[in-house]
């Protein structure tokens, strides 16, 4: 019997074991312990059984949670937990405490801070019912355009979170102390950041790559945020302009601070724009690390020097010299406080870019080299969100290990749904070279796996009741974040970061950076907590696009919903419930912070629910056949 609480600066996660399947038991009863005001508070649930109404203040001891895990999504920023978790039995509206438990879980805080390293994730998700009932001034996607954009718009705020905070720490320091900031940023359009960057002067030395797309007359151009790129040049900062050959990037998003020397960098998947903020699922880290400032400063001088004429329409030579000192990477770069190492690889890092025409004799770059090799040796769990990673990419690597090991726990969210597809194909075969052929407009969607899914969102056509159509994207990106999560519970853990999409074009023909943290064990809990967050929120959306009759259901009025888990002789079948049982939270009781916190404003699924996220399909180690009928779980 057991329970482990995780969390990050926007959610708390709690999941738990009671050593087996618990006859009778008809679920479980949620209390949140708030450690520093001494009160405890059951939370809140709407998922009834048969026959009774979805009244007002139901809470888990009423509608149990009838699965092993849990999100608070009412959890306060700053505040300080311990979860109780109670089985119940009886009958539907005369449910009791089990004489089992009640377990406690370890304490967490809401916190983005773990000593140097500072992790912070955005509520990025539109597709959620808060989001739709928020927007209702018009067209959805226009309304959204037009608030994202205002500094003090509650929507912003509210889908932007701690990121906001995140991204402008450095350059605010850098103003306060006299320090200067040495940026490569790739998008780069949102006021509020833009402002932040002017107010240095001559102190923000930025490289500025181009994006193609469409100006506002919807004329084709090279480089979409001009008139941002003359904005701050004209505000007094040192620009380079870094324009890309076709075909490729300069990918990068990361802000160096410099007082004495480098002091601390920002990296992580968010561009400097409102879509990155607040219309996307993004990540940042904040490291106040010389060591790591110091190699990404360094990166910074030598994109400089690879670009001709360093200023103004510059051109990038991503030359044979820069490739070659790129590939050497860094290696176990140790943080100053003794909690980890970071690998730091900046790309290109291949002799030659990527041509058109590629085959399996593509050699590996280094980079993703020791990533595949990381996610090939996973004990536990393997735990992944990504944009659009092309192939080969990670999809391949996970789908390998997963076949190697099938009781790894693996839980996937990518916004390309031939990534999905490519995996489903990789697990389940049927593919000339076990590749899907690539989806075209009109084609129907690709076979998924229930553990890599793309995300979506409820339509038009699956509304029902009181839930409406949901926004699903702004832009070519629902989840932006480029993240993947090894063995978070173990003392070997792994998280993989950075601007990288995670595939062989980023390696071959972008600018990028990526890190590799290794032995950190209060991050890769709270990056374990933001990838699950955003797998369960279109998990049941993928579950309600396979068979919306059975995405939603009533709670079991029995024991059987457990069957799922154990074995008719208890034994556990569930990679999930598997996954929770090897968990050990990193300490037993953190510090309490000091910061007053505020209530998370977007409850994201559960608005509709009262903080119950509808149960999903199977957790079994195999899916189920596609197209069987099978009761959620």
């Amino acid at each position: 019997m057991k329970a482990v609480a995780f969390s990050n600066n926007d959610i708390a996660v709690v999941a738990w074991t009671f050593g087996g399947k618990l006859p009778n038991c008809l679920g479980f009863a949620v209390y949140r312990i708030d450690v520093r005001a001494g009160t405890e508070t059951c939370l809140p649930a709407l998922a009834t059984f048969s026959g009774q109404q979805a009244t007002p203040g139901r809470t888990t001891a009423d509608d149990p949670v009838q699965k092993f895990f849990w999100k608070d999504v009412y959890a306060k920023h700053g505040g300080t937990y311990k979860y109780k978790i109670v089985p119940m039995a009886g009958t539907p509206g005369n449910l009791q405490p089990m004489p089992y438990g009640p377990a406690i879980s370890n304490q967490i805080q809401l916190s983005p801070h773990y000593g140097l390293l500072s992790a912070y994730f955005n509520r990025g998700i539109l597709a959620t019912q808060a989001t739709a009932h928020a927007l209702d001034g018009g067209p959805k996607l226009d309304e959204l355009k037009a608030r994202i954009v205002k500094p003090d718009d509650p929507l912003r705020l509210d889908l932007a979170g701690q990121l906001i905070e995140a991204v402008t720490a450095l350059p605010e320091e850098a103003a306060q102390t006299g320090g200067e900031i040495y940026a490569a940023l790739y998008e780069f359009q949102d006021p509020e950041l833009i402002d932040h960057l002017a107010a240095l002067k001559d102190k923000g030395h930025l490289i500025l790559s181009n994006m193609p797309g469409t100006d506002d007359s919807g004329e084709k151009t090279k480089d979409t945020y001009a008139a941002e790129r003359q904005q701050i040049r004209e505000a007094g900062a040192d620009v380079i302009d870094r324009f890309m050959p076709g075909s490729h990037i300069g990918h990068n998003k990361f802000a160096v601070l410099d007082k004495d020397g480098p002091q601390a960098v920002l990296f992580g998947s968010t561009n400097w724009t409102s879509n990155a903020l607040c219309a996307q699922t993004n990540n940042a880290i904040v490291a106040r690390s010389p060591a790591l400032a110091s190699a990404y400063k360094a990166y910074w001088d030598s994109l400089k020097a690879d670009t001709d004429p360093q200023g103004e329409d510059g051109k990038a030579q991503q030359s044979a010299d820069f490739r070659a000192d790129n590939a050497k990477g860094h290696a176990g770069i140790p943080l100053e406080d003794g909690s980890g190492t970071v690998d730091l690889w900046f790309s290109p890092n291949t002799p030659k870019a990527r041509g058109k025409t590629h085959g399996d004799g593509e050699a590996v770059p280094p980079d993703l080299a020791e990533v595949f090799d990381i996610i090939g040796k996973a004990q536990q769990a393997i735990l992944f969100l990504a944009f659009q990673p092309g192939s080969p990419s990670i999809i391949d690597a996970v789908a390998e290990a997963l076949k190697a090991r099938p009781n790894l726990f693996v839980r996937g969210a990518v916004t390309a749904s031939q990534a999905s597809g490519e995996f489903y194909t990789a697990i389940h075969g049927g593919g000339a070279g076990d590749k899907p052929a690539k989806h075209q407009k009109g084609d129907p969607p690709l076979p998924e796996d229930y553990r890599v899914i793309h995300t979506g969102g409820v339509n038009k056509d699956d509304a029902f009741g009181q839930w409406e159509a949901e926004l699903n994207q702004a832009g070519h990106a629902v989840i932006h974040d480029k993240i993947v999560v090894v063995d978070p519970f173990s003392d070997t853990c792994v998280v993989i970061t950075g601007s990288h999409n995670l595939g062989y074009a980023a390696s071959y023909n972008n600018d990028e950076n990526l890190a590799i943290i290794r032995d950190h064990r209060a991050v890769a809990e709270a990056y374990a907590a933001h990838c699950l967050d955003v797998y369960d929120h279109y998990a049941w959306r993928y579950w309600l696009a396979q068979d919306k009759d059975t995405a939603w259901h009533f709670l079991a009025a029995d024991d059987a919903w457990q069957d799922e888990y154990f074995s008719p002789d208890n034994q556990v079948k569930s990679a999930e419930l598997g996954f929770w049982l090897g968990a050990s939270p990193a300490s037993d009781a953190l510090p309490t912070p000091n910061d007053a916190g505020s209530t998370r404003l977007r409850p994201a699924l559960q608005a509709a629910t009262g903080g119950v996220a509808p149960p999903i399909g199977s957790h079994s180690e195999s899916a189920a056949p596609r197209g069987r009928r099978r009761k959620a779980t």
